[in-house]
């Protein structure tokens, strides 16, 4: 095994290698490997040696580069993100019962509105490392987003597999070139993701991303939440798949294991889903450690709250984030679109009090988080002074109201993966 090592300027020197989950197997960490290549369980990054907690001079996720997993940095694609502010929004207190409540506003400082654009740093980073172009992705949106922005700026080919329901959130505030191309997927979601990669494996392109890199590059979230807000009781995010807790868990067991933190000052995890899209906590209220297919509602409404939320893949992703939240003594809970417009009022008019914009028509996710927090203290489940901090994620600088048209409408029942790639070849070529 060859570990990779990172020399720090900022207070470490770590190595860093791949372990599987699985049959335990160590490999070197120098190139993306979507799974074991011994048994094909799922890796996790392993990072040994010394580390005091300091960072690097910068004001992006990467001012904590000893603990993300790239060896040169001069390979970084930052784009500014990360290292977004931490508010409190003391006037909710009265109407929280108490509950302090403050938001990071990954909203505003990372360039496509979204916490996935940290995803987006971390990948596209070591895609440029290791040499890597024709990137094929799936998402509901905003990830996809998000990766085609990155890799725009870099001048990279990607192939985007996106549901035609959420064609609408495509708008132009992102960077796109004409090899980033734009594939809508009529199909049910959970098919979208096996189509991708059918396409990747049979035009020879690279299907991207590993779990393990998606989950260090949410670990910046809890070193950023360590260190602007230490003392904070439970963090709170809505989810789809989960990935966003499951990184933040990731990233204060590291800040534990090297003696950085506490485990007992570790925030309780809290996941909100919308109930048009809940099947994860259908499953965690049940009592199961695994999902299958059968958990997964048969059909959706045409017009879901928020679409974003119908995660492509959340039967992968569901034993990390049960365990995610075993561990952290978390909760979940759910909230309906009624409950979500009656309760979010409050929210809506603090942030205007201090011109933060949000695009709630494009992205609801932060008033479905906050209607979670509301509902939980109504339930005493969160109370007292308890210090809570919601993401904050959600086009804040999104101005624009042209969509992006898509290069080509699919059905993947019928559609040859060969002769797509054909077709978007002459696209390119015209």
């Amino acid at each position: 095994m060859t570990n990779i090592s990172q020399s720090s300027s900022s207070g470490g020197n770590i190595s860093v290698s791949l372990r599987c989950l699985g049959c335990g197997a160590s490999f070197d960490a120098k190139r993306m490997k979507n799974a074991c290549p011994s048994c094909g369980e799922a890796l996790e990054y392993v990072f040994d040696g010394q580390y005091d907690g300091s960072h690097l001079e910068r004001d992006d996720l990467w001012r904590f580069a000893d603990l993300i997993p790239l060896r040169d940095r001069s390979n970084i694609i930052s784009l500014g993100v990360g290292n977004s502010r931490i508010i409190e929004l003391a006037e909710m207190s009265d109407r929280l019962r108490g509950v302090r409540l403050y938001l990071k506003l990954d909203s505003h400082k990372n360039p496509t509105g979204t916490f996935k654009d940290r995803e987006s740093s971390v990948i596209i980073s070591k895609c440029r490392e290791e040499g890597l172009d024709n990137l094929v992705f799936y998402s509901t949106a905003n990830t996809g987003r998000s990766y085609t922005h990155f890799a725009a700026n870099l001048n990279l080919t990607t192939y985007f597999f996106m549901p035609v329901e959420c064609q609408y959130k495509n708008t132009r505030f992102i960077q796109k070139n004409r090899n980033n191309f734009v594939i809508l997927v009529e199909a049910d979601y959970p098919n979208i993701g096996p189509y991708a990669k059918a396409f990747a494996k049979a035009n020879n392109l690279n299907s991207i991303a590993p779990m393990q890199d998606r989950t260090e590059s949410y670990a910046t979230i809890a070193y950023e939440q360590f260190q602007q807000m230490p003392q904070c009781d439970f963090f709170v995010q809505t989810i789809a798949s989960g990935m966003g807790p499951i990184g933040f868990l990731r990233g204060h067991k590291n800040l534990v294991k090297f003696g950085i933190e506490r485990e007992e000052d570790v925030p309780c995890i809290v996941c909100v889903q919308s109930e048009e899209t809940n099947a994860m906590y259908k499953s965690y209220i049940s009592g199961r450690s695994a999902m299958t297919r059968d958990d997964l509602p048969k059909s959706f409404p045409s017009n879901l709250f928020e679409p974003t939320l119908n995660s492509t893949n959340p039967i992968n992703n569901y034993p990390s984030l049960y365990q995610c939240l075993k561990e952290s003594n978390g909760i979940i809970t759910d909230v309906n679109p009624r409950y979500v417009m009656r309760e979010a009022q409050p929210l809506i008019d603090a942030l205007e009090r201090r011109k933060i914009t949000m695009r709630f028509e494009l992205e609801k996710s932060l008033l479905i988080g906050y209607a979670g927090i509301v509902r939980l203290i109504e339930e005493g489940k969160i109370g007292g002074n308890s210090r809570v901090l919601l993401l904050a994620t959600g086009r804040g600088q999104d101005t624009s109201n042209e969509i992006i048209a898509p290069d080509i409408t699919i059905d993947p029942s019928t559609h040859d993966p060969v002769e797509l790639k054909r077709q978007l070849d002459a696209l390119l070529a015209a």
